[in-house]
């Protein structure tokens, strides 16, 4: 079956065909979850981010890898390969420790500002118990709201 996309059928004309393809009995249900499942396993980004994941992330994904594949198929592609890697290494490494120096100031930085971020949470801890105090205080002598 082929899904054509007109220009009056938007984005929830997609999405019904979708969803009438899925319920059909001779959809591949399995498979397709399998795929998804698969996918999902791909993903770098966990499903929930918090600030402590970020920064694992980021950390993760700093790193540049300059050391490309050798493995082709095709004859003789090998052979150039090498001579381009051997040709190209120096500036590869050299642009590839900028990138990930760059990465880890960003951790860095990022941990920074965590810790900034939970030491003013925990300031507004403090005085928010310290205003809650104080109403009962307050209360208690009879001074008002």
């Amino acid at each position: 079956m082929r899904i054509e996309q007109t220009d009056g059928q938007g984005a929830g004309g997609l999405e019904t065909a979708v969803a009438e393809l899925e319920a059909a009995p001779s959809f591949p249900a399995a498979y397709a979850a399998r795929v998804r499942a698969a996918v999902r396993r791909l993903d770098p980004l966990p499903p929930t981010l918090d600030v402590a994941g970020a920064l694992a992330l980021v950390t993760q994904e700093a790193r540049i890898d300059v050391d490309a594949p050798l493995r082709t198929r095709r004859r003789g592609a090998k052979a150039a390969k090498i001579v381009i890697k051997r040709m190209t290494a120096w500036y590869l490494k050299y642009l590839g420790d900028q990138v990930s120096d760059l990465g880890q100031a960003i951790v860095h930085l990022g941990e920074a500002l965590a810790e900034r971020v939970d030491g003013v949470r925990e300031e507004v801890d403090d005085l928010r118990d310290r205003v809650t105090r104080l109403e009962a205080q307050s209360r208690e002598r009879g001074d008002g709201s």
